[in-house]
Order: C-alpha cells, then sequence, then structure tokens
C-alpha cells in the first residue's frame, strides 16, 4: 500500500506551478465583465466553503493574526498553460451581486484583504504517494502587473480569507479567475452549498483526494511527547486546530482557545515587527509578546520560563502562567504516554495581581424630595456619580426682558435657592461650572436636568446634573511614501488611542478610548472626549493593509511613537469647543 504524509511548507512559489484552471466554465459560471467571453480552457470543477474556523492568514500577509479564516476548497483544471493573473473572493447575495461586504484577493487588482491560495502537490517517490501544502501567494503581490503564476493540468487548493467580520456560513461567496483570455466568474456558494460539476469529457484521471488542511498533525504520544489532556473544571477542553504539546518542561496550548475559556476578551497586534496575544478581563490584562520570555500582566514585566511561539503556522502560549495568573490552579500528572492538565477554581489566588484599593467616595447624600414654592426656584446640582457640587453659580432668566438674570449659588450640599420678584412672567434656568485643571480653567455649560420654562408665580424644582466635559482633537496627516501599494490616505482609516495619563478633569480614572478620524466641528479628527492629559498613538489601517504604525506629534513638531497632550482653549466664542492639535506621519 502506498503511503501519504502531509508537509506544508511556508514558501514563495517561484517558478511555474501546475495550478489547475482549465475548460469552459461549467455548471452556470459567468463571465466576468460586460462583452467579454470566459476563456475556453478553464474550469472550475468545485469550489466550497468548507469551514470557518481556521487561522492560517491575515490581512496582508501569510500569518496567524487571531481572527478565524473562511477555508475554501478549488478544484480547477487547465487543458493549457495559462498565466493566472490575479484570484479575487467576494461576498455576494445569493444571486451573485456584490453586497460589498467583504472583497479578498492575491493582489492589488481590487481593494479588499489577502486571499491566501495552498497548493496540494502530489508527490510520487519509489516509497509511495505523499502530499505537499505549498502556499502560493505568502503576500500580496503589490504589482497589479505582477501575476499569481503560469499553471497548467489539474489542481487542489485551498483558500484562506482572513475574517473581516462578514466570513460567516449563511453568506454567499463568489470566485472570480483573471487571465488575459478573460475573467472565469463561479456560481454563488455558501456552506455545505457547494458548486460542483462533472469531471471533462473524456477524461481517464481519478478524482483527486480531498484537500488536507495545513495544520499540526496529531503528534504520535511517546515518553518525550506525551498525548495531553487539558481538563478546566473537570471539563476536557477540545483543541480543533492544533493539539497541546509540551516544550522545555511547560504545556503550550492554543492562545484564542485558552484566553476564551477563561474568560478573556482576546486581541491580537502587530506593532514594530512584534507580535502580541492579549487577554484582558475584569482589571487583569495579560500581554504575551511571541518569543519573548517576557509577559506583562496590569503593566508590570513578568518572566516566562517558556515563551509565546508560533509553531507551524499557529500560536500557543504557556499554559500554567496564563491560567495562574488569572487566579486559577493548574495541576500536572502523567501516566505513560498520556499527560493530564487541570484547571480548577483555587481559594486563593497569590499570582493573581491585587489592584490597589482606591479611596472610598464620600457618601452619596439622599435625595432630598423638594416641593415647588410659588416664586421660588430651587433643586440640586450634582455630578454624574451624583455627589453634590457646591460653588456653582446658578441662574434664572427672564424670558420677557432681554438680559434679565437672577443669580443664585450652590451650597456644600450642592442645593441653590432664588427668590423671583411676584411679576407675571416665566423663567428658564442655566447654569456654568468651572474647573481648573493643570493650572488652566475649563468652563462649560450646565442643562437643567427638566428643560423647561415656567410660571413665576407657581414656582418650580430644578437640578443639575454635570456629566460632560468634552473637548476634541484636529489631526493633521503628513503622509509622502513612495510605496505605490499604498492607497490614498482616508481620514476614516486614521485610528487614535488615547491612554489617560492621570485622572481627568472631574476626577475620574477615566479608561482608554480608540476612535477613528472623520469629520468634526470645523475641520477633521476626532471628538466627544473627556477633558484630561492623555497619551496618544497612532495606527493607518486601509481597507487590506496591515495596519501601519504612524509617528505623531503635538504642536512642537517632535514625532515620535507616543505623545502626552493636553487640551488648550476652545475654538471661537463656544466653551464646549475645547482643543487639542495633533499630527501624524508614516515614519
Amino acid at each position: 500500500m502506498e503511503s501519504m504524509t502531509l508537509k506544508f511548507n511556508k514558501r514563495k512559489q517561484t517558478s511555474a506551478i501546475t495550478f489547475l484552471l482549465a475548460g469552459c466554465l461549467g455548471f452556470g459560471s459567468i463571465a466576468g465583465a460586460f462583452g467579454e467571453t470566459p476563456p475556453a480552457s478553464v474550469q472550475i470543477k468545485e469550489f466550497s466553503l468548507l469551514d470557518t474556523s481556521s487561522d492560517i492568514v491575515g490581512a496582508a500577509d501569510f500569518t496567524p493574526e487571531g481572527n478565524k479564516d473562511g477555508h475554501f476548497k478549488l478544484r480547477l483544471s487547465l487543458a493549457q498553460n495559462t498565466v493566472i493573473n490575479s484570484v479575487v473572493l467576494r461576498s455576494t447575495d445569493a444571486y451573485g451581486k456584490d453586497n460589498y461586504q467583504g472583497v479578498w484577493r492575491t493582489n492589488h487588482v481590487t481593494t479588499g484583504w489577502l486571499l491566501g491560495i495552498v497548493q496540494d502537490k502530489t508527490v510520487t517517490s519509489s516509497s509511495g504517494t505523499s502530499h505537499e501544502s505549498i502556499i502560493i501567494n505568502p503576500g500580496f503581490r503589490k504589482d497589479v502587473k505582477e501575476p499569481v503564476g503560469e499553471f497548467e493540468g489539474e489542481l487542489n487548493l485551498d483558500l484562506y480569507a482572513t475574517d473581516n467580520g462578514t466570513i460567516k456560513e449563511t453568506q454567499f461567496y463568489v470566485l472570480e479567475i483573471l487571465t488575459p483570455q478573460g475573467t472565469v466568474v463561479s456560481k454563488p456558494i455558501k456552506y455545505k452549498s457547494p458548486m460542483t460539476t462533472g469531471e471533462s469529457t473524456g477524461s481517464t484521471s481519478p478524482t483527486p483526494p480531498p484537500i488536507p488542511t495545513p495544520q499540526i498533525p496529531t503528534p504520535v504520544p511517546t515518553s518525550d511527547n506525551p498525548l495531553i489532556h487539558v481538563l478546566f473544571n473537570g471539563q476536557e477542553l477540545q483543541f480543533d486546530q492544533v493539539s497541546p504539546v509540551l516544550k522545555d518542561g511547560s504545556t503550550l496550548v492554543p492562545f484564542r482557545k485558552l484566553f476564551e475559556t477563561l474568560g478573556f476578551e482576546v486581541q491580537w497586534k502587530e506593532t514594530d515587527g512584534s507580535q502580541k496575544a492579549i487577554g484582558i478581563k475584569d482589571g487583569l490584562r495579560i500581554e504575551l509578546t511571541i518569543n519573548s520570555t517576557t509577559a506583562i500582566v496590569n503593566g508590570k514585566n513578568v518572566s516566562l520560563d517558556v515563551p509565546a511561539q508560533i509553531l507551524n503556522g499557529s500560536t500557543l502560549v504557556p499554559l500554567r502562567f496564563v491560567a495562574e495568573n488569572s487566579g486559577y490552579k493548574v495541576s500536572y500528572s502523567r501516566n505513560g504516554s498520556e499527560a493530564t492538565v487541570r484547571i480548577d477554581a483555587a481559594d486563593e489566588a497569590p499570582n493573581t495581581p491585587t489592584p490597589t484599593p482606591s479611596p472610598s467616595p464620600a457618601p452619596i447624600p439622599d435625595p432630598v424630595i423638594e416641593v415647588a414654592e410659588p416664586y421660588v426656584v430651587k433643586g440640586y446640582v450634582r455630578d454624574a456619580k451624583g455627589q453634590p457640587l457646591p460653588d456653582i453659580v446658578v441662574f434664572a432668566d427672564n424670558t420677557m426682558l432681554y438680559d434679565s438674570n437672577i443669580l443664585g449659588v450652590t451650597d456644600e450640599s450642592g442645593h441653590y435657592q432664588i427668590e423671583l420678584p411676584q411679576i407675571a412672567t416665566s423663567w428658564h434656568m442655566g447654569a456654568d461650572i468651572t474647573k481648573s485643571f493643570n493650572e488652566m480653567d475649563y468652563t462649560f455649560h450646565l442643562n437643567v436636568d427638566k428643560d423647561l420654562p415656567f410660571s413665576g408665580s407657581t414656582g418650580a424644582v430644578r437640578n443639575f446634573t454635570w456629566s460632560k466635559f468634552d473637548g476634541m482633537i484636529y489631526i493633521y496627516p503628513n503622509f509622502t511614501s513612495s510605496d505605490d501599494s499604498l492607497p490614498e490616505f482616508d481620514m476614516s482609516d486614521l485610528e487614535i488611542t488615547l491612554t489617560p495619563a492621570g485622572p481627568l478633569l472631574d476626577g475620574s480614572a477615566g479608561r482608554t478610548i480608540t476612535k477613528r478620524g472623520g469629520p468634526i466641528s470645523n475641520g477633521a479628527g476626532i471628538d466627544q472626549i473627556p477633558i484630561g492629559r492623555y497619551k496618544a498613538t497612532a495606527r493607518w489601517v486601509p481597507e487590506g493593509h496591515a495596519p501601519i504604525s504612524l509617528q505623531i506629534s503635538d504642536s512642537t513638531g517632535k514625532y515620535a511613537a507616543t505623545v502626552e497632550f493636553e487640551f488648550g482653549p476652545p475654538v471661537g466664542v463656544s466653551t464646549t469647543n475645547y482643543l487639542a492639535e495633533l499630527n501624524v506621519k508614516i515614519p
């Protein structure tokens, strides 16, 4: 009996490869452009969506990036040697009409994400037959004129489309194969609804075997490489793509499965040539940099015995380190060629970072039920947490006489009361709050909770709540690049991340904010940012490209990877448009 093995080589295909594309397009395939005749020598034998659980490619290169891929199968036949200029996958409706939800391709023939192609190449030798998986395109081909390659004969291909948020088994997809002779377009397919056609007339070739998925084969249990079972609270975890491995005395497991099992939100980041697997939950943040023996737990460096690493295309992380730093107890047992790792809730979690206790806030006074009195307006001024705000100027505006106001000031409990003249008129309430922050005063107008005018003869109760103290940031791009593969800059592709560098204007800790740029009042940038001091970073995330870290500067013009800034005076006479200005550029 012939032996069959699988090898997955991550290398560029530089010579002519037998790619499989041929025949007239069967099963209702159509030409890709009006008036265009599909090449008669190209035939799609099968196109189907196998699963949505792989993680083989990223947005622009053949690297796992933490998002699941759409894994497609493609069988093609080429009756003659043919150049394939590009392959494009589109999400469509059931009739093949583009729904503009996602496009994946092999080069910059259009916008979109990488469509990774793996060829299943049959190798016959004296010892038998083996299958070798070869990556056709490790990344985008920058020049639109650079073809995928020159191919002939029968091929089995795996296609991988990284999830941009629209890869799902209920979605329809259409594949386009561009050649100098014309474009071949498949029928729309979705999961468990493949496009297939019979073998071409007179063909004596047997049906090719199923395309193997490039993954780490399940290791054969040995004394040095045991079969590892991982149990979480008594239930065994199932690892679909890669099995746990023992390396240098540490158990490594797929990072997404472990993090999500432990209740983390998972992130994958690539910056300045480094790759990070990140888990975030309930005040705990664990960062593991690929191939680094230093992890970061809640901002503090922690040493690792074995680093997180990518093995055969999959990201693996040290199980014990992640679990114990998440507050769990880990135990390991071995019986011959099998081992069991148990993750259980711990009575105590000594390795879990203990957050620094915050000072207890002053108790919030119980609300007092006010009753309206004739020719009196009264109420409370409080912040968003219900704390009283003293020394706030409150004014009653006479709606009959222009610029005729009566002022009042809140006491220590945030209460005010204003006596109104006994005249036949109505009143409207307002207030202003001024707060100092780093030697600058910021003034905001407060709107009353019940923003309605009232008659002086009936009086009223009008309370105020201070909840908004926002500013805005103008952003000026300084983009000059000789890389023709990059698209034109669009402000909506600019991502700004702001991390508070201390308490905000209202004394709260604030939170990290990530926003995309866009039009704002009299300019472009981001708005609705609570006043405070921030550390800012910037990334350019154009569609179909890996994110590009940008340099950033404030008014000093000194560019760096990060910059700290504060908000300056407002734009014009408004007290709601306090302004900061930042510049960004490609390094």
